[in-house]
Parts: structure tokens; sequence; C-alpha cells
């Protein structure tokens, strides 16, 4: 037999049988095909619907930022009371007399550098050098912003990183960065993260 011949009536035989297979299958309708190749889903099982309760209850996160925004007010009080009425030396013999000007000038206090227990926070910059980080700490508190160093480890290496907050709730951390990002006096691009004990 040729060799040739015998290709076509192996490749006849294979279109025969495909034929045969699929066949049934287009004229069946898609349930009859389900199943016939049993593909019937199982019904899925019943699930206890396990309720969702926040790890803070919204009492404590109430109380807590009341208790920052009272902390808040009193830290602007004790800065306020921070500036030391100074006399002029050019009146200094008038002052005496109590007819002299005086010059308010501020106190300069050591910037709290120390880092909150929890919460959320947006670091918005790391250093190398301890300087460089509390020069951006310092720029940000002068602009109306909470912000802090904190040392870490990386490797051999310790750097400085600067954070703006913290905050109780990510979505706040959240809104605090995009504040940062459109600040134009800064433009910094934070990125939120937890603050663990």
């Amino acid at each position: 037999m040729d060799k040739q011949l015998r290709q076509r009536i192996v490749g006849a035989i294979l279109l025969l049988l495909l034929a045969a297979i699929v066949t049934p299958f287009l004229l069946r309708s898609p349930e009859q095909v389900r199943v016939a190749l049993d593909m019937e889903l199982p019904t899925p099982p019943a699930s206890p619907a396990m309720p969702i309760v926040p790890a803070v209850s919204d009492e404590e996160v109430a109380e807590a930022e009341l208790r920052i925004d009272e902390e808040r007010d009193q830290v602007r009080r004790d800065g306020e009371q921070a500036l030391a009425v100074v006399p002029d030396p050019a009146h200094e013999d008038e002052h005496e007399a109590g007819e002299g000007e005086t010059i308010r000038e501020p106190v300069a206090a050591e910037p709290e550098d120390d880092p909150p227990l929890s919460g959320w926070a947006v670091q918005v910059g790391s250093f190398s050098r301890a300087e460089g980080a509390a020069e951006l700490a310092a720029a940000l508190r002068d602009a109306g912003y909470r912000a802090f160093t904190q040392p870490f480890e990386q490797g051999e290496q310790r750097l400085h990183r600067v954070y703006l907050g913290p905050e109780l709730q990510r979505d706040r951390a959240a809104a605090l960065r995009e504040r940062i990002a459109a600040d134009e006096a800064f433009a910094l691009q934070g990125l939120v993260v937890s603050l663990g004990p």
C-alpha cells in the first residue's frame, strides 16, 4: 500500500472520529451538554456571617482625638507663654521707670523628636545626617505641620527619617499625605506608615 494513501486513510479516520465526538455537542442544548459532561456546580456551603468588630471603639477614638486636640491647644498656649518680654537696651532707663518699649523675642525651644507610641504617620524624608532630618522637621513645624524625626538602622548605617503626624486613623494620615504633596513650599511625596509600639 502506498504511503500517501495510508496517510489519507488515517487522516479520514481521525476526522470521522472527531466529527463523531463533536457533532452530539453541537446538536445539544447547553443544559444537555452540561448534564452530559457532569458540569453541575455544587451548592456553596452555608457559612455564618462573622461580625466585623473594630479593634478600637468609636468612643475611644473620639476620646483620643479630643485629648490630642486639648494637648495641641496646651502646646500652643505654652508656646505663647514662652515669648519673653525683654527690655530694649536703648531705653533701659525709661524701662526701669515704666515708660520703655519692649520687644517680644521667642525663646527657642528644643523640638520634641520623641516618636509617638502608635498610630499612623506620613514618612516624608530619609537622611544619612541627623542635621538634615532636623532641618526638614523644623521647616515643616514652622509651616504648621506636626513633624518629628526617628533614627533607624539599615545594615551598618544609621539613618534618620522625617515623619508628619501622628494620626489615629489611616484616612487622616492619607489626607495629610495629600496635603503635603499639594503644598508648593514642600511638594513632598510621602508614604503612609503604621507606627507600632
